[in-house]
C-alpha cells in the first residue's frame, strides 16, 4: 500500500484530510520530519490562509529544501489542496510579491481583475462543477468519473499557469474560468477542497491515490 504523508507545517485543515483520507480505505501520517516525508510513496501539501504566511511556516519548518529534493530530485509525487496548490507556482501577488515554489511556472493574482462584473462575489465560496481539457487528460489518464461534478470552493485568488497543459480542469464562477486542477509530471494540485466536497471529494482524493 502507498506510504501517503501529510505535511504538518502550521496552515491547513490536516486532521479533516487525514479522516477523508481513512474513509476511503488509506492510512496516512502527519509529520514535518524530512526523513519521512522523502520515504513517501504520495506527499499531500494542504493550505489555508495567505500565501506569504504559507511559504515562511514553510522556511519556518526547514521544509523548502526537503520539498525540492522530494519533487525534483527524486521525482515522487505530491498532492497541493487549496493554498497548498497555488504554492507550487512561481510566484503570488497575494499582499505584496512573493516567491512560491516553482513547481509550476504560473503566477497567484486576484480574482477580481479577471472580472467585468460589479456584482461578483469575492472570496468565491460556492459549490461549482469543474470541467476537463480532455486533450490533456489523454496523457494524464485521470479517472474521468471526477469530473463534471461539483466541488467546494473558497478562495480569493486564482492559480494561473503559464502553460495552457498544466491545467486539467477548471469551474465557472460568474464570468472567471477558474483554474480547478492543475498538472505538471509528478505534480497535481485542486484549487477546491476534497476534504469538504462530500462523495464527490473523497471520490476525488480516491482517484489521486490510485491513478495519479
Amino acid at each position: 500500500m502507498k506510504k501517503i504523508t501529510i505535511v504538518n507545517y502550521g496552515c491547513g485543515n490536516i486532521l479533516s484530510l487525514q479522516r477523508g483520507i481513512q474513509e476511503i480505505g488509506y492510512s496516512s501520517e502527519i509529520t514535518n520530519d524530512a526523513k519521512k516525508i522523502l520515504n513517501s510513496d504520495l506527499l499531500i501539501l494542504p493550505g489555508v490562509g495567505a500565501f506569504s504566511n504559507a511559504m515562511s511556516l514553510l522556511k519556518k519548518n526547514n521544509l523548502i529544501d526537503t520539498l525540492n529534493e522530494y519533487v525534483k530530485h527524486k521525482k515522487k509525487k505530491i498532492f497541493g489542496i487549496c493554498l497548498g496548490m497555488q504554492i507550487f507556482l512561481t510566484k503570488s501577488y497575494e499582499m505584496g510579491e512573493f516567491k512560491g515554489l516553482n513547481f509550476i511556472e504560473g503566477e497567484v493574482v486576484q480574482l477580481r481583475k479577471y472580472t467585468k462584473l460589479n456584482n461578483i462575489k469575492v472570496p468565491h465560496i460556492s459549490w461549482n462543477e469543474i470541467f476537463i481539457n480532455q486533450k490533456i487528460n489523454n496523457q494524464k489518464k485521470m479517472n474521468e468519473e471526477i469530473f463534471n461534478k461539483n466541488y467546494y470552493f473558497v478562495h480569493s485568488y486564482l492559480a494561473l499557469t503559464k502553460k495552457k497543459e498544466n491545467t486539467l480542469a477548471y469551474c465557472n464562477y460568474f464570468d472567471v474560468k477558474v483554474p480547478a486542477i492543475l498538472i505538471n509530471e509528478n505534480i497535481i494540485g485542486c484549487q477546491f477542497h476534497p476534504e469538504k466536497s462530500g462523495k464527490s471529494g473523497l471520490d476525488f482524493l480516491k482517484s489521486v491515490i490510485k491513478t495519479f
